[in-house]
């Protein structure tokens, strides 16, 4: 058998490796933004503010040490010393806590907030609601407390009830969609999936979207999408039509009515490959992670991520082809052992043909002899018909692929 360093031989139609990096130019000026991180400005900015507002407070600070302190301070080395060490040390928690405490939990709670279903949303918000209600009549209750024990009263109830609420709303959002409130359905939360790459350039994704069997919410992060950009504006012609492609059939996916399709504007830049960012994004929001790229599968598996692998679904679908039984296909290359043709079956099966190195570029009639099932795909081997009829029904393949070699049985 060959080795299998990238894509087992099914996947025809998905790339194996990811591109350096994304164009540049004129004609790539939205491909340029996507890539730029957004949040890198703000986070910046705050720390520039931060770190301001750490130096003046720093340096207040040591100026009231030194009126409060008598000593070796009154001197001046001793004034000098600790403006310095005021200034330098509010200068670096500023820096490090101005982003922390400002533009990065409000980021956080922005991704949350947009990747949260409506259901949970509601269930969330009506939950807090009433924990605040319960909090606000504790407090008008306890206002005669003396020394103003009636709001640390009511501080301390709204500290216990707003994470209960958070908790019992989320639980009981089905309860609330019987009152009438805006609902995404009565049902549980939709599974959620980040989609690789290779799974967006394959089109088995887009069929089974269409025949309403896609009962996920798909997530597509935007590196995935900057990837496929650069896929599309290849040098090489057969990536760059994988790649046009894909962004054909994510159009066609966002116009599908039912379809939940997400973009994810999270990124990891201090990853520099997109199989480690899916495995990270995957386990950040408890997602599975649906490709067809082989290495992913089993890099994510290590990882304990669930894995949706259309090849593997492709396999339990396909309907059982045993020695004897005759097809036609399409011979596209030549294969690597002498007087042998690579075709490939409809479902993107490789179909190794003995006697086909002749009959490059022609459909012919051949007569299965064995069939090869391994981790990563299945391999058909046949031999030419040498009657060559034209049987009708039978499969035609609708799409071809390439493979690094093909073995011998």
């Amino acid at each position: 058998m060959p080795e299998r360093q990238a894509a087992p031989p099914l996947m025809a139609a998905a790339p194996t490796d990811h591109p350096e990096g994304t164009p540049s130019g004129p004609d790539h000026a939205p491909v340029a933004r996507l890539a730029a991180d957004p949040r890198g400005r703000p986070d910046r900015i705050a720390s520039l503010v931060g770190m301001c507002l750490g130096a003046i407070g720093g340096t207040l600070y040591s100026t009231v040490l030194i009126q409060k302190i008598q000593g070796p301070l009154h001197a001046w080395p001793g004034d000098l010393i600790a403006v310095a060490a005021g200034l330098g040390l509010g200068c670096v928690l500023g820096y490090v806590l101005g982003p922390n405490l400002t533009v990065r939990p409000y980021f956080w709670a922005e991704d949350q907030l947009t990747t949260l279903p409506l259901s949970e949303l509601v269930g969330l918000l009506v939950g807090v609601i009433v924990a605040l209600g319960i909090a606000a009549l504790v407090a008008l209750i306890a206002a005669g407390l003396p020394y103003g024990l009636g709001w640390v009263v009511a501080v301390l109830v709204a500290v216990v009830l707003v994470p209960l609420g958070l908790s019992v709303g989320r639980r009981r959002r089905r309860d609330l969609s019987r009152l009438g409130l805006p609902m995404t359905g009565g049902g549980p939360p939709l599974a959620r999936v980040v989609v690789d790459t290779s799974a967006v350039i394959d089109g088995r994704l887009l069929d089974l979207a269409r025949a309403g069997f896609c009962l996920y919410e798909l997530a597509i992060p935007q590196f995935v999408l900057r990837e496929l950009q650069a896929v599309a504006d290849s040098g090489d012609p057969i990536r760059r039509a994988r790649g046009r492609r894909g962004i054909a059939m994510l159009e066609e996916l966002r116009s599908l009515p039912g379809l939940q399709l997400s973009f994810p504007e999270v990124d990891y830049p201090s990853m520099p490959e997109v199989d480690s960012r899916l495995v990270r994004l995957a386990r950040e929001q408890g997602a599975s992670i649906l490709t067809v790229d082989f290495n992913l599968d089993r890099v994510a598996q290590i990882a304990g991520i669930p894995v949706l692998n259309l090849n593997q679904l492709a396999t339990a679908l396909r309907p059982a082809m045993v020695a004897g039984e005759r097809v036609e296909v399409d011979v596209v290359k030549e294969g690597r052992e002498q007087d042998q043709g690579v075709g490939y079956l409809e479902d993107g099966t490789m179909l190794v043909v003995e006697g086909g190195r002749q009959r490059v570029g022609q459909r012919v009639l051949v007569t299965v002899r064995s069939v090869i099932q391994t981790a990563s795909g299945r391999m058909v081997f046949a031999q030419v018909d040498d009657e060559g009829a034209d049987i009708a029904g039978q499969r035609r393949p609708r799409r071809r692929g390439r493979a690094e070699g093909t073995p011998t049985p």
